[in-house]
């Protein structure tokens, strides 16, 4: 069982949430590790799956310059002057197609994070089956049998009904991360496309810049920046000339919708990349707002709905739920920026805006939204679990942000309001159809830590990990018994999904540990729990040496996973020194008592 933001090949090292060290908790300065950031991506400190551009790849990039628009020549100039400056990492094709293979089993764990694993012994009523059925991993699988079975059963031909079919399939290979799968089918879509003479149709040339993209965000994905530049960069200038030619046109919203698209990937990658000094960064992504919001912002009527960087309701009611989820994707990605940068105060603030409008778009969610969400929805569509898990990945931003400043007052508060989330849209299937346009709130305003039960036969990976972020922050705040029942649901989570000898039961008794063997000064538990997580992270240890050879000419584990596993287990030994030495210290004071 793999666990989420958790990394186990070099892959991860772009796709994981990272650890971080806490500081200590108590006086015997503990080396207390802290439970995987949620921050990411989730809280990836610069890590691709946190950058929401490549979540889809067809949400990841179209387009960057409108020669007309002074800001969009600027954007493109800054892009140009602001090459990469850094060298690509070089990888042997045997380490990265370890890589790729590698991805498919990340994105599994990162899609079923919010989802309860089914236990083969677990008998699930119909009323559960159908409500879990489309979540997550399962949904896209199913999703990607019902499209290959449609596709199988049409007619081979150059139309473009067929090649959109294929580009459908390699969204949800993309998606499911089967990176060869995709790339195989984007390439055949394109290679049809361009051998049928498009000339000037305009749906034929923006499929082409379309399955460019595409191939741009595998490469992305994958690490490979070289080769998603220039894919992203041919896909920018057909984006372009189709903008150009069609400035008239019904349809020139939805391009500048997707030229919005194309701003958004093209920072996330150039910061990844190393290409773009990060207030440039800023300005792209916030020039992609501005194009994805085009239509709204030159409309009279419109014009004076938007304050700031605020999307009223009004105009979030015009959007389709497409369109909203990829201006909060823009937003997100903007907060991430700016945490990295330590610019907490506007990260909060910024992260906030996103959560306004994912709120606005899950409140506004009906029953018959979720039923009808099925097999047979637009590929690209967000699904109501995705729409709702969004709004519990953005405040655990915000946590993360807050933990990062040190205010961990509000860092618990903003975990506590995430876990209560989570857990209530486990059970939430949306408003009614006749509350539906009412315009009180449905959705809770607070949450308690307090209140907060665990369920464990329904627990996530998620709901595990939150709660030991939210136990980390409430020991800061002396709040250590509280924190420490949050420890212990997690583990016992942890325990029940992936089995005793799991890394990130380690992780949790580590923090166990420090919160025993610091404020409590509750020596022989916190011994116990640095002893059991030494014991698994040297089981772990040692199972990816013989796996991966080490020893040998094979380097590819070796300053990734296995590097920070051995850091964790010199921690844990210097933990049981540093708690051995103080049962030692509580032993002789003890005897010089008796002795007086």
């Amino acid at each position: 069982m793999m666990w989420p933001r958790i990394s186990q090949h070099s892959l991860q090292a772009s796709l994981r949430r990272g650890a971080t060290t806490g500081s200590s908790l108590a006086s015997l300065n503990l080396f207390h590790y802290r439970a995987y950031n949620l921050c990411q991506p989730h809280q990836n400190q610069f890590t691709f799956n946190s950058w929401r551009s490549f979540i889809s790849s067809d949400s990841s990039f179209h387009g960057i310059t409108l020669p007309d628009d002074e800001d969009d020549r600027q954007a493109l100039h800054s892009s140009n002057n602001s090459m990469i400056q850094e060298a690509e990492v070089v990888k042997s094709e045997k380490d990265k197609q370890k890589i790729r293979d590698s991805i498919a089993e990340v994105v599994r764990a990162e899609l079923s994070a919010y989802s309860t694993p089914k236990q083969g012994n677990t008998q699930i009523n119909d009323d559960e089956e159908d409500r879990n059925v489309l979540e997550g991993y399962e949904r896209l699988l199913q999703m990607l049998n019902s499209a290959q079975a449609r596709h199988d059963h049409m007619k081979a031909d150059n139309s473009l009904e067929y090649t959109q079919s294929m580009m459908d399939l390699g969204e949800l290979h993309y998606k499911l991360g089967n990176m060869n799968q995709s790339q195989d089918i984007f390439m055949s879509a394109l290679k049809q496309l361009l051998e049928s003479n498009i000339g000037t149709d305009r749906n034929s040339m923006l499929m082409v810049a379309q399955c460019m993209h595409s191939l741009g965000a595998v490469h992305a994905r994958c690490g490979e920046f070289d080769e998603a530049f220039r894919w992203y960069e041919e896909a920018v200038r057909r984006k372009n000339e189709i903008i150009k030619e069609n400035r008239n046109s019904e349809s020139i919203n939805s391009y500048h919708f997707e030229l919005g698209k194309t701003y958004n990937a093209l920072a996330a990658l150039q910061t990844m990349r190393g290409g773009l000094q990060w207030r440039d960064a800023m300005s792209m992504f916030q020039l992609a707002e501005r194009h994805q919001l085009h239509g709204y912002l030159n409309d009279d009527d419109n014009f004076l709905e938007m304050e700031g960087n605020v999307v009223t309701k009004n105009i979030v009611e015009k959007l389709t739920p497409h369109h909203v989820q990829s201006i909060v994707n823009i937003r997100f990605n903007v907060g991430k920026l700016l945490h990295q940068h330590a610019q907490y105060d506007d990260a909060i603030g910024t992260f906030r805006d996103a959560l306004d409008l994912a709120r606005l778009d899950v409140e506004r969610m009906t029953t018959d939204d979720v039923q009808d969400f099925g097999a047979s929805s637009a590929v690209s569509h967000p699904s109501p679990f995705e729409r709702k898990n969004a709004v519990v990945e953005l405040l655990v931003q915000i946590a993360d942000v807050h933990a990062s400043a040190q205010k961990y007052d509000e860092a618990a508060q903003a975990y506590e309001e995430a876990l209560g989330y989570h857990i209530f849209f486990r059970r939430w299937t949306g408003n009614s159809v006749e509350s539906k346009g009412q315009a009180a709130s449905v959705l809770p305003a607070t949450f308690s830590a307090t209140n907060i039960k665990l369920d464990c036969d329904n627990a996530t990976t998620m709901e595990a990990a939150i709660r030991s972020n939210l136990a980390h922050a409430l020991a800061h705040i002396g709040q250590e018994k509280l924190g420490l029942d949050h420890y212990e649901a997690s583990l016992k989570i942890k325990r029940q999904i992936g089995g005793n000898d799991h890394i990130e039961v380690a992780h949790t008794l580590m923090g166990m540990g420090a919160v025993y063997g610091g404020p409590l000064r509750d020596f022989a538990t916190a011994l116990n729990c640095f002893k059991e997580a030494l014991y698994i992270y040297r089981g772990k240890l040692n199972e990816l040496t013989d796996e991966c050879g080490i020893s040998g000419s094979n380097k590819f584990f070796e300053d990734d996973e296995t590097v920070e596993i051995d850091g964790h287990i010199q921690n844990a030994v210097k933990n049981i020194g540093l708690i051995e030495a103080g049962l030692l210290k509580d032993r002789e004071d003890g005897i010089t008592k008796k002795r007086r």
